[in-house]
């Protein structure tokens, strides 16, 4: 049966316009849906490990993980009897190992484990399979020492050595590790002057040698304090110290609890004050001096209990009371009244040691901070009794908390492990129905248009087939993939706007291309653009053409197949290895039996099903949290709306960086991506062509502008709702914790369908590039006679093995932490696309440049990429500015010096085939 092509556009415009109606029925029949309960609450269980061996318990010890095992050394006790009964504090040195194997844990109790002294109240610091023991003290003095503490499993032994010692003497500090670098803060000089202080100090452990050293930083604004809490952690991609409450130790003695709470910016070197501590759960701060805590997922601290203060201060009004009614004794002179006044120190002595041995002095609440909205949530509560002046350490996936103080002057010998019990919401038979449903759709375009791929022309350019409008969306969607739907908005929910400039750039791309590069490539009658590289330079460039862009587009596809794959964790219960075999297997299926045809019409239903969701997400969050002022004031106050960033920074992001940088990155997928140029030449003519490059450039801007607003409507939902942010998410996790959360049923299944369209639109479009160029400018160039019927079997082949192997790239990435990945996205596309951009420019727009100088170029391009990026700060953004420059001037300078090996350059640049045309 025959199809004409009107036939055939219309046939398609209505089945996209059915599907589109199924798809808003849901949002028609549930706009009003309540939003979901919130997944937080009481997720962490626990359960109890063997005992310490040592029975009394210690607080204070060094505890942490060194390779397989839980290290606890030192500490501190009353084993005799406790204060009030006149009992005495001994400090200790020796050192336990907790082991793990197969059949449980055990305790290593070694009497020749020791520290070189008796010592409690540092820091610890894991660095390795070491830890580093930080300060501390003896009972008699305060120490500057730093250990590094060394288990080794074989011998079952200890090694210690010093490592520079602290500026000054420190104990019952805060510490953590980012990167490289320790920080400590607070803490206390001397036991004879009890003074809380303000040190700020940090020791750079990719130092070596003398070069090894501590640093002084400039203090928080605050006050000086001993016992905070800190954790370091990242808020967007800069990374900060944060450090909370303690108590601040006045040189008289007299003591000020506190619940403020500040960031450092490790970046900028600049402190921050926030919210007072579980502001939004109270009302008011809370201490949690003594207490503990942790960094898990990419913005979220948990902290441990903690000394609330209530009982402290109530000790120490005690005290005072008893002070004074004491003075009066030694003034007064009457038996009574001396009788009257010690019944009442009798009396507040009593309270006093009531107050001492209340069963749970301290707080049970595991907190849950968020770096990114600065807000904070109880989501769950540690066993009871709970201890303080002990750590947590993540062991794997678990939660150890060792031994340390349940009761002044009492500590427990308790071991507890927790585990996070990870909660996702419930997703539906509706919504994996509608999941499912999409897959079908695809493999069933895939069918339909396979009965159109009768040669390879059909396969890799649809026989010209594609109206404007599609070929214009699909290069969008081409472009736009999972990582722009779903990391694009983390960009304003954890930063701000500054990058939206960026997508101007690609409306300014548009007349760049139309006027310069799409009337060369539709006139050199190319199937692949590296086709035009050996007639232009030699073989040996068009090599190197093919062969970077098949590196680069395999990193690509793994990294829009681990997206989704991490869409679907977020969302459903299941293994994210899972996620990406699926997600792997459904796009090659289509792609190879439908082509470039199935890709493209899959890219317009993809389009449209995401921008849609987009839009009723706007809704959906500006109707809940009451409306457009309340989330334009809560941004504004927030700081979330800022747009330029106009420092002249080569290091951190500034608009003129993120600006001409972006404009610069245009030019590798605009002017040398296969996936791209592909679709400028399936159209009908090159004023198609023309219409649909400007039909993605018109669009890129409204609908960056709908992935920042939607970033910053997250911000406000979460900030008014942290109950409802997923503990331990990574930021890339908001947009679907929020479709699988929030959104009607069956509305969420097709917007995640949709994302997973999103990732195998990027995915096809990189599969059936990658088979374009391996069967053109290989198995073509290299085999010229072989029949038609073979190549496009050959291609179909490719397209599945490439696919096989995406997937396989993408199922090893998901073992690396990336902190965003659009900047890792980014990065990767200006460090690999440079070189290439520079060689079609010498190629098309000069004469003198020959195959050796085009080469060169892009061999100088790359190692100055490579140096720029591992020795010096400069930021990403730079890369295509600093590539495709260097690439073009030493190419063309080459050409000049070396000689000319006379090849005939008519109709093969832009000058002797565009130009001169008429």
């Amino acid at each position: 049966m025959q199809f004409s092509r009107t036939h055939f556009t219309g046939s398609i415009g209505r089945a996209l316009s059915i599907l589109l109606l199924l798809w808003l029925s849901p949002l028609l029949l549930q706009a009003q849906s309540p939003p979901a309960e919130p997944l937080s609450k009481d997720i962490v269980n626990w359960n109890r490990l063997p005992d310490l061996p040592n029975p009394a318990g210690v607080a204070g010890a060094f505890v942490g993980r060194a390779g397989d095992a839980l290290i606890v050394a030192g500490g501190a006790n009353f084993p005799g009897a406790p204060p009030w009964e006149n009992g005495s504090k001994v400090y200790h040195d020796q050192i336990y190992i907790l082991q793990k194997d197969t059949s449980g844990y055990r305790w290593l109790s070694d009497p020749d484990l020791k520290l070189p002294h008796p010592l409690a109240y540092g820091a610890t610091i894991r660095d390795g399979e070491s830890l580093l023991l930080i300060g501390g003290t003896d009972g008699t003095e305060v120490k500057r020492n730093v250990y590094r503490l060394k288990w080794n499993p074989g011998e079952e032994s200890i090694g210690i050595r010093e490592l520079p010692p602290l500026p000054r003497p420190l104990a019952f500090m805060g510490a953590t590790r980012l990167n490289d670098r320790v920080y400590v803060a607070g803490g206390q000089h001397s036991l004879a002057s009890p003074g809380a202080s303000k040190s700020f100090w940090q020791l750079d452990l990719s130092q070596q040698g003398e070069d090894l050293n501590w640093e002084f930083l400039p203090a928080w604004p605050g006050a000086a304090r001993v016992l905070p809490v800190a954790a370091g952690q990242h808020k967007g991609d800069t990374p900060y110290f944060f450090l909370f409450s303690g108590r601040n130790v006045n040189p008289d003695g007299s003591m000020e609890v506190l619940s403020d709470a500040y960031r450092y910016n490790i970046k900028s070197s600049e402190w921050e004050s926030l919210e007072p501590i579980a502001h939004n759960l109270h009302g008011n701060g809370r201490s949690v001096m003594g207490g503990t805590a942790i960094a898990t997922g990419d913005a979220h601290i948990l902290i441990f209990g903690g000394d609330p203060g209530d009982a402290l201060v109530e000790r120490l009004q005690i005290s005072a009371r008893i002070d004074s009614l004491n003075n009066r004794m030694a003034t007064v002179s009457r038996p009574s009244q001396k009788g009257a006044l010690q019944e009442q120190v009798d009396q507040l002595n009593r309270q006093l040691l009531s107050n001492l041995q209340q069963e749970q002095p301290f707080s049970r609440d595991i907190l849950s901070y968020h770096t990114i909205t600065d807000t904070y949530d109880k989501i769950g509560e540690l066993p009871t009794p709970a201890p303080v002046t002990t750590r947590a350490v993540q062991w794997d996936e678990d939660i150890l908390i060792a031994s340390g103080e349940i009761r002044p002057g009492v500590r427990s010998a308790n071991i507890w492990r927790g585990q996070i019990e990870a909660r996702t919401p419930t997703f539906g038979w509706v919504n994996y129905a509608a999941l499912g449903l999409y897959g079908l759709i695809l493999v069933g375009m895939g069918i339909y248009f396979s009965r159109r791929e009768n040669a390879t022309d059909d396969y890799f350019l649809a026989g010209n087939r594609i109206p404007w409008w599609a070929a214009g969306i699909s290069i969008y969607a081409t472009q736009l993939s999972a990582i722009t739907f779903i990391s694009t908005p983390v960009l304003s929910f954890a930063d701000n706007w500054i990058v939206f400039i960026a997508y101007f750039t690609i409306f300014l791309m548009a007349p760049v291309v139309i006027y310069f590069y799409l009337p060369f490539f539709r006139r050199l009658n190319v199937t692949s653009a590296y086709e035009y590289l050996e007639k232009r330079f030699h073989l040996g460039v068009r090599l190197f053409g093919s062969i970077s862009f098949i590196l680069f587009q395999l990193g690509r596809m793994s990294v829009v197949v681990f997206l989704p794959a991490l869409t679907l964790t977020a969302i459903l219960d299941m293994n994210i290895y899972a996620a990406i075999v699926l997600m792997g297997l459904l796009a090659i299926v289509y792609t190879t039996l439908g082509g470039i045809e199935a890709v493209i019409w899959s890219d317009v239903l993809q389009v449209v099903i995401l921008i849609s969701g987009i839009l009723y997400s706007l809704y959906f969050i500006t109707d809940y949290v009451g409306g457009l002022d309340v989330v334009y004031t809560t941004a504004v106050a927030n700081e979330k709306l800022q747009f330029l960033e106009l420092d002249f920074s080569f290091t951190a992001l500034a608009t003129w960086s993120i600006f001409l940088g972006s404009f610069a990155l245009q030019f590798g997928p605009y002017t040398t991506d296969q996936a791209v140029i592909q679709r400028y030449l399936t159209t009908e003519d090159e004023k198609s062509a023309a219409d649909s490059i400007w039909t993605n450039g018109i669009i890129s801007i409204p609908t960056g502008f709908l992935f920042f607003a939607l970033g910053t409507c997250f911000y406000v939902f979460y900030k008014l709702n942290p109950e409802f942010l997923s503990v331990g998410m990574q930021n890339d996790q908001v947009f679907p914790l929020f479709i699988g959360q929030q959104l009607p049923v069956g509305f969420a299944g097709l917007l995640i369908a949709g994302i997973f369209s999103a990732s195998m639109s990027s995915l096809d479009s990189s599969m059936h590039s990658i088979a374009t160029v391996a069967t053109v400018d290989f198995y073509q160039r290299f085999v010229p006679a072989s029949r038609e019927s073979t190549r496009l079997r050959l291609a179909r082949w490719v397209t599945v093995a490439v696919g096989a192997l995406g997937t396989l790239i993408a199922c090893l990435l998901a073992s690396f932490p990336i902190q965003s990945l659009y900047f890792f996205f980014q990065e990767i596309i200006g460090l690999l696309s440079s070189a290439l951009a520079g060689i079609f420019i010498l190629g098309i727009f000069t004469q003198r440049t020959h195959g050796t100088g085009a080469l060169t170029g892009a061999a100088i391009s790359l190692i100055a990429l490579y140096f720029v990026k591992f020795h010096t700060p400069i930021h990403f953004y730079i890369y295509p500015l600093i590539g495709i420059p260097v690439c073009v001037i030493t190419g063309y300078l080459v050409s000049l010096f070396l000689p000319d090996h006379g090849k005939k350059l008519e109709n093969l640049t832009y000058r002797t085939l565009v130009a001169k045309s008429p």
